[in-house]
């Protein structure tokens, strides 16, 4: 009896270990990206991901991290995927998009679109006009640490200045230095709703810098050697994201306030 006991515990122990190791790790944002990501476990986004979670009865363990490291921890195939990744063509050296049959980006299977617009001081001469900044002589622009965008602009020839969070550029901004930001949209109306003294000295450009899709970035030797896998995971968020529930939430989210 204390043998079958010790037999059955030992067989509990190595399934729960099984079960462990089977779990995919995700990663996403340890700042905020809001109305997507707001917190720990917390946003749209992870929403949708737990939604999945339930729909494909598989579970998913999700780490929050600096939006750098968490890019590094997938490249290296430690962590399967993040969340919340914009297209750039040397991530695909290690990294999977959802694509269609013909090969090309699958943008029906992003997460969200980020819409990065320029804010400027109310008396700066600098404008974001035709893909090009105006009025930009010794100029550095304000980004956050590991966003495409920044890449953009510094392969255009400007000097940019990384900071780990939107609240520190804005942080940096009232400062006087750097004297524009880049920001995400939705985050920086955040922004401006807690401080709402900003609406009048923090100005957004009517062209936006990007408008980038962002999706579930997985590990390209993980997506090669699961791909059935990935492809249901991908075409499951797709359907939540377009089911009315979620776009109704969404466009909560996002209504100007």
């Amino acid at each position: 009896m204390v043998r079958l006991s010790l037999f059955l515990l030992l067989n509990l122990v190595t399934l729960i270990a099984s079960s462990a190791e089977n779990k995919l790790k995700f990663c996403y944002i340890d700042h905020s990206m809001s109305p997507w990501i707001t917190g720990a476990n917390q946003g749209l986004v992870l929403s949708a991901i737990h939604q999945a979670e339930h729909d494909l009865n598989q579970e998913f363990e999700l780490l929050r991290l600096p939006w750098k490291r968490c890019l590094n921890e997938v490249k290296e195939g430690r962590i399967q995927a993040a969340i919340g990744a914009s297209y750039m063509k040397e991530r695909t050296i290690w990294g999977s998009y959802p694509t269609t049959t013909h090969g090309a980006l699958n943008k029906d299977l992003r997460l969200f679109n980020a819409n990065f617009y320029l804010y400027r001081h109310m008396n700066s001469k600098v404008r974001w006009h035709n893909q090009h900044l105006e009025h930009a002589d010794n100029l550095h622009v304000g980004v956050q640490l590991g966003y495409s965008v920044g890449r953009d602009l510094e392969k255009l020839g400007y000097s940019i200045t990384y900071l780990p969070a939107s609240d520190d550029l804005v942080g940096a901004f009232k400062s006087g230095m750097p004297e524009v930001i880049v920001l995400e949209e939705a985050e920086a109306n955040r922004i401006m709703n807690k401080n709402t003294a900003l609406k009048n000295t923090m100005i957004r450009d009517d062209e936006p810098i990007k408008i980038a899709e962002q999706y579930l970035l997985f590990n390209a030797d993980f997506y090669n050697e699961h791909k059935v896998q990935v492809n249901t995971i991908w075409a499951t968020l797709g359907k939540i994201r377009k089911s009315k529930s979620y776009q109704r939430e969404t466009a909560k989210c996002l209504k100007p306030r």
